[in-house]
């Protein structure tokens, strides 16, 4: 009886130490309209609910402002005067004045910081002439991105009825929107200072990403709320060479839930480098050349994020000749290497020799003067 009892002690206490991430996870997403997690350098879906469906997205629509705007400013630092039509905008803003003027890059960071509706209308009329024209270039991005369930009715988030996204489009779009090193530094700044002039103070900043304060692999990046939307995030960590952006649309609890969907996926996926670029991968004889050997590589690696549990199922074949004949050319393709998914091949690499090795066969030699005759 006491030897049961201490099994069952045993199998219970491993229990509650394995299943608080999954629990905790699942527990903060039935609060979630929607939501999915992607890892943002193969853009690849790891988990996900309702991920597809439109909805509401509120101020996380200033992802797509800001990124916009940055692909199509070449000065980032430059002044601008604001449009009047920025001024008055209603819902969060950081009450720009008519006719003051200040510098591009401390309206992005008003619009991503602050959330300012104001920042995203002097954005708009700075690059494109009217908010309308800024919003034409918005729905062309999403569009060239080739996504489907998301339209834009103005740059700044307020609702509209043909304003929406999904969870899975917010994620590839901040996926896409992290590659770029301005908009990377911008999301994740955590407090900023607006310059002030004559007409202003010194405006103090402080992203509404709380969990950029709490999580040392936190890289921003954006809030939103209005009543239609409700409470919406979206979330990214880096760690260990993996970028994991969480997204949920309508959620009470969007700061605890993005946090756990985020553990759970990196308690799940690893992210595995199986062969590196640039990297020596053997030697083949060589015959009739005036090396003995020659070195082969790879120009181009390949790593991916997998499942924890799938590790076993890859593996790496080479495939290279044992002996090669001269004359060979630097770069010549000799062999491959193969990656494979349990016997599937899912990726192959070309096999490079790394020099020129001429033929010394005599044979070989008098046939090329005779050629050079020939011709």
């Amino acid at each position: 009886m006491k030897k049961k009892f201490s099994i069952f002690l045993l199998l219970f206490i491993l229990a509650i130490s394995i299943s608080p991430i999954i629990k905790k996870t699942e527990v903060y997403a039935l609060d979630a309209k929607a939501y999915a997690v992607m890892s943002a350098e193969d853009k690849q879906l790891l988990n996900g609910s309702n991920e597809h469906t439109r909805l509401a997205m509120a101020s996380t629509t200033k992802i797509v402002t800001a990124i916009v705007a940055i692909e199509n400013t070449q000065d980032l630092n430059h002044m601008v005067a604001v449009d009047d039509r920025a001024v008055g905008i209603e819902g969060t803003s950081i009450y720009l004045q008519k006719g003051e003027r200040l510098p591009f890059n401390e309206l992005l960071l008003g619009l991503i910081l602050a959330s300012g509706n104001d920042c995203a209308v002097a954005i708009a009329c700075d690059v494109a002439g009217s908010p309308e024209a800024f919003v034409d270039m918005m729905n062309d991005f999403v569009i060239n991105l080739g996504l489907k369930d998301t339209h834009f009715d103005n740059p700044h988030g307020l609702d509209s009825d043909t304003h929406y996204t999904s969870a899975y489009d917010l994620a590839y779009i901040t996926s896409y929107a992290l590659q770029n090193e301005t908009f990377a530094e911008l999301v994740k700044t955590k407090t900023a200072v607006i310059s002030g002039n004559d007409q202003v103070e010194h405006r103090y900043l402080k992203h509404k990403n709380k969990l950029l304060f709490t999580d040392d692999n936190c890289i921003g990046v954006k809030t939103g709320f209005t009543d239609n939307a409700g409470r919406c995030l979206v979330h990214a960590t880096k760690k260990d060479n993996m970028t994991i952006v969480s997204v949920v649309l309508n959620c009470g609890p969007m700061f605890e839930t993005c946090d756990a969907l985020d553990k759970q996926a990196r308690n799940e996926y690893i992210y595995k480098e199986f062969v590196t670029p640039y990297s020596f991968v053997g030697n083949s004889i060589v015959e009739n050349g005036n090396i003995d050997q020659m070195g082969l590589a790879v120009v181009e690696g390949y790593s991916a994020i997998i499942k924890k549990s799938d590790v076993d199922k890859y593996r790496v074949e080479y495939d290279i000749p044992s002996s090669l004949t001269a004359p060979i050319k630097k770069d010549d393709i000799v062999g491959s290497v193969k990656i494979l998914f349990e016997d599937n091949v899912i990726k192959s690499l070309d096999v490079y020799a790394i020099e020129d090795c001429e033929n010394i066969d005599l044979k070989y030699y008098l046939d090329s003067i005779i050629d050079g005759w020939r011709y």
